[in-house]
């Protein structure tokens, strides 16, 4: 495998890459054979960032949808013969994606001229309606054959003049004289993130079995020239529910190129039975290319060459898209700086020595509990967790703020649970060693003291219990608040959860608002926010 998602590698090599030839073919040295090459520009969960930003690592100026589009028109002007393409999750991930509800990142693809681009799953974040917004927009089909539409396949819509018509399992593009077919997938793992008020209407199905009914006919009825398939999941170490790459592409699969997503890696070259596999990283950090070279005579694929670009301070941005996007990054730049109150005293992520959450975990439950009482559900607790954000410093709070301790636009979700499912609930958390903690209630281990939260060790939680001390009958359900992706299972680690939330009697009721809504308009309402007005209830 060639990566270059070392830091060190991005630091010294602006690209790195490999070259397939296919057994027996041609390698395009010989003069005596006329060999033309067609390219396809590639990026990959781009989340709405337009201009740059850090690394995970923490390398600052880098990515930037600004700096792929400069790289990319450089390479347009040198490779006549070109596609360019996007991997999904394209709009959520920053505040002026936020603002514009997807609108802006979609326009600058209809500016930049992609030629088609995957729905990824944070597409479906806020709901059916922006995702149908989104491609109502789009001025290029949206690739994405396993996924159902309303019921109906994608590629089977009768009426060709609704939104969803656009949505197909692949296409055909003629390039300098070639026919490429480009196949689209998304992440199977939908259901196990995104309520399903979330994905109304759309739904996952076996990305192996698309992959197969569109390969078949783009090489039998099709006759194209080469297959690429472009893919919201990825590479991992061992295949799981949302990234079967290795099953998805075992065997004699058909596809020359497969165009990954999802999961955040810098892949510039690498195969999978054959298959020639790259990945673009994310937030525009990467761009990525993939040369295929065909003999003009007897037209086959003998060469494929992938490799990604490193986004850093030798790409300008692009003036256009800066441009095309000013007045939005500038909105969105003011509603970040707005103050929306103030702390007094700090709040520190570390938990508190009765096994109950850190003062910042309890700043969030205290805000969802505001939150919902304001939409008249009395909750009796709440089941959180934080990103990793630090101590949060006392002093003027703005939204950027908000944004660095809750960045998912994730709904808040009541359940009605008993003491002895709340019990369950924890224990599952306790053994997937997740940091969320119950607040509101003491969680009680098998040595009848608290539960701790470092590791499971051989502690079992066998009950919770008010922290009020006013215990109710065993059978009472409490009002508890979930973020939506914890509801529906936080990606399969919490199943229990998720069957519980499924049983009626839960009666599971979605909120009209985020949890960072919440927490804004706690600090707003509060003015001041005072160690007393998040403590947890005693």
């Amino acid at each position: 495998m060639i990566t270059s998602s070392r830091r060190g590698f991005i630091k010294r090599s602006s690209l790195a890459g490999a070259s397939l030839a296919l057994p027996g073919a041609l390698r395009g040295e010989d003069p005596a054979r006329s060999v033309r090459s067609v390219s396809i520009f590639h990026t990959t969960d781009l989340h709405g960032h337009i201009r740059p930003t850090s690394t995970y690592d923490g390398i600052g100026n880098v990515g930037g949808l600004a700096r792929c589009a400069a790289q990319i028109r450089e390479w347009r002007k040198a490779l006549p013969h070109s596609l360019l393409v996007d991997i999904g999750d394209v709009y959520q991930g920053t505040a002026v994606g936020w603002m514009t509800r997807g609108r802006l990142m979609i326009d600058l693809f209809n500016k930049l001229g992609y030629d088609a681009w995957v729905l990824g799953n944070h597409e479906f974040d806020w709901g059916p309606e922006v995702v149908l917004d989104a491609v109502s927009r789009s001025r290029m089909p949206i690739l994405t054959g396993n996924i159902l539409l309303e019921g109906k396949q994608a590629g089977t819509w009768d009426d060709a003049t609704h939104p969803l018509a656009k949505v197909l399992p692949h296409i055909v593009k003629e390039v300098g004289g070639f026919r490429i077919g480009m196949i689209g997938l998304v992440t199977p793992g939908l259901p196990y993130w995104l309520r399903p008020e979330l994905l109304s209407g759309f739904e996952a199905t076996d990305p192996r079995e698309a992959l197969e009914a569109s390969v078949r006919y783009l090489r039998e009825e099709a006759k194209v020239d080469a297959v690429v398939a472009c893919g919201h999941f990825g590479w991992r170490d061992e295949d799981d529910f949302a990234n079967p790459i290795n099953a998805v592409l075992a065997g004699d699969n058909g596809v020359d190129v497969y165009l990954a997503g999802h999961t955040h890696r810098d892949h510039s070259s690498m195969s999978i039975d054959g298959t020639l596999y790259t990945q673009a990283n994310y937030f525009g950090i990467h761009c990525g290319r993939v040369d295929l070279t065909f003999d003009v005579e007897s037209r086959r694929l003998v060469q494929r060459r992938a490799f990604t670009v490193f986004m850093d301070e030798r790409i300008e941005e692009d003036p256009l898209v800066l441009e095309a996007a000013r007045d939005d990054l500038d909105e969105s730049g003011r509603y970040l700086a707005t103050e929306v109150g103030e702390i007094d005293g700090e709040l520190s992520d570390r938990r508190n020595d009765d096994g109950g959450g850190s003062p910042l975990q309890n700043l969030l439950c205290a805000a969802f509990v505001h939150a919902a009482a304001k939409k008249e559900i009395a909750a009796d607790g709440v089941f959180h967790g934080t990103f990793g954000s630090g101590t949060l410093k006392a002093g003027s709070k703005t939204v950027a703020d908000m944004w660095d301790i809750l960045p998912y636009e994730n709904r808040l979700v009541a359940l009605y649970l008993t003491r002895a499912e709340l019990a369950a609930v924890m224990d599952e958390s306790l053994d997937v060693r997740s940091d969320r903690a119950l607040y509101g209630f003491e969680v009680i281990s098998a040595s009848a003291g608290a539960a701790r939260y470092e590791s499971r060790g051989e502690r079992f939680v066998t009950a919770v219990r008010p922290r009020n001390g006013v215990e109710k009958p065993e059978d009472h359900r409490y009002c508890i608040i979930f973020n939506s992706y914890d509801a529906q299972s936080g990606g399969k680690r919490l199943m229990r959860l998720r069957a519980l939330a499924e049983r009626p009697e839960a009666r599971a009721t979605l909120l009209p608002m985020t949890s960072r809504e919440a927490l804004i308009d706690f600090f707003k309402d509060k003015g001041v926010v005072r160690p007393a007005d998040v403590r947890e209830p005693a």
